[in-house]
């Protein structure tokens, strides 16, 4: 019965009604669009970095990463193959990527400028680091004497693709060697200490210059980022010499800080308009009751109690909540399909390219968004009818209509 009272004094109050309704929508709307603005956008950046850099992770001796070695050679992998044979029985690894990673001169023949390379298996990397974003050229390939190189880095040489290089370093006995590259493609990855002296060739001139053929890390690539820790737990009870190092150490200013710092803002965000949606529907249910005190006041006298009055009310909030709520998902939805191939945005801080966000919405993201206006619009509408308990019978009756 109360159910039924409830949705006619809605439809009979049609401008508080949508007034509420429109309330609560935008709420959900704003909640949910930057809920999934800011996964999005923690997304596109792990993913870029992901398939663009450092893959899902990679292995190196324990102790390695983050020190400074004088001989960093003598901390390599001793037995690469072995890992890698291991590597490429698990069930979810897609790919595997040995790689050695070193600091030289690049020379045009007119000038000299300092980079930091990396030794690739070109033929192998190309399908899986699809987000290098080349351009001009494209990727390595099996071209032997091929090179890839940061947009900044290509701008200080004044090169383009098909233009030659000279590669000039220090092998592992200290002397000096050098190698010659071409020039195949010149990538932008969005980040300008990437983008400023990173360069890659071929794995098999990376160690002719280095005159060495061990390998200094290897890196993963998966079918889903969700086994990198049970597969880190089983290398390194296989090889205990060795540790696995997922993206969020790899890659701390996105993966890690930006994703802790976007998260930290989304619930600033959250509570401001969660904050919105309460007070604006506990504005506008105190107006109600202030409105309907004839009206409660004569089902008072007609032997209603105040918690059947409070119920009543309440349950008029319940319904306003949950159609507002489906309306603020609905909208989300619409302006997801709209938004394409995504929504452009300027370099954000320590990148320097612009990158279109979609918008990331899950189930679980929904569903929170869904429940959050319900809770928060009902605990409104609850609290302002309180307020019925503090009227009498003939002070309710007694109000104007």
């Amino acid at each position: 019965m109360l159910a039924k009272f409830a949705l006619r004094n809605i439809r009979r109050n049609q401008r508080r009604s949508l007034v509420a309704l429109g309330t609560i929508a935008v709420g959900v709307f704003g909640l949910l669009f930057l809920q999934g603005f800011f996964s999005g956008l923690i997304a596109l950046h792990k993913e870029n970095s992901i398939h663009s850099r450092f893959g899902h992770g990679q292995i190196m001796t324990k102790g390695y990463w983050g020190q400074a070695f004088e001989k960093p050679w003598e901390h390599w992998l001793k037995d690469p193959e072995a890992i890698m044979q291991y590597l490429r029985q698990q069930p979810h690894v897609q790919a595997v990527f040995p790689r050695v990673q070193f600091f030289a001169l690049l020379s045009n023949g007119r000038m000299n400028v300092a980079g930091r390379g990396q030794g690739v298996v070109g033929a192998e990397e190309k399908n899986f680091f699809n987000k290098m974003n080349f351009i001009e050229g494209g990727a390595i390939g099996g071209q032997r004497d091929g090179m890839v190189l940061g947009v900044g880095l290509a701008r200080a040489l004044g090169v383009k693709v098909g233009d030659n290089l000279t590669v000039m370093g220090q092998t592992i006995d200290g002397t000096i060697n050098a190698i010659d590259a071409r020039v195949t493609g010149i990538f932008q990855v969005g980040m300008k200490e990437a983008d400023d002296t990173l360069f890659q060739v071929q794995l098999s001139e990376a160690q002719i210059l280095l005159n060495t053929q061990s390998v200094e890390s290897i890196t993963i690539g998966l079918d889903d980022e969700a086994h990198w820790e049970s597969l880190s737990q089983g290398l390194g009870s296989t090889f205990p010499d060795y540790e696995a190092l997922s993206i969020y150490v790899l890659d701390q200013v996105w993966a890690e800080n930006g994703q802790l710092f976007l998260t930290a803002l989304l619930n600033i965000f959250r509570l401001v308009f969660l904050g919105m949606i309460m007070l604006a529907i506990y504005n506008s249910a105190s107006n109600t009751v202030l409105e309907r005190k004839r009206e409660l006041g004569m089902l008072r006298a007609n032997g209603e109690s105040p918690q059947d009055l409070i119920q009543l009310l309440v349950l008029e909030g319940l319904y306003l909540a949950l159609a507002g709520a489906t309306l603020g998902i609905i909208m989300t939805l619409v302006v997801h399909i709209l938004s394409g191939h995504g929504i452009p945005m300027p370099p954000t801080p320590g990148t320097n390219r612009l990158l279109p966000v979609r918008l990331h919405l899950e189930s679980s993201s929904i569903a929170m968004a869904l429940l959050l206006g319900v809770l928060t619009s009902t605990a409104a509408t609850f609290l302002s009818t309180l307020q019925v308990l503090r009227l009498s019978i003939v002070q309710a009756i007694r109000a104007a209509a």
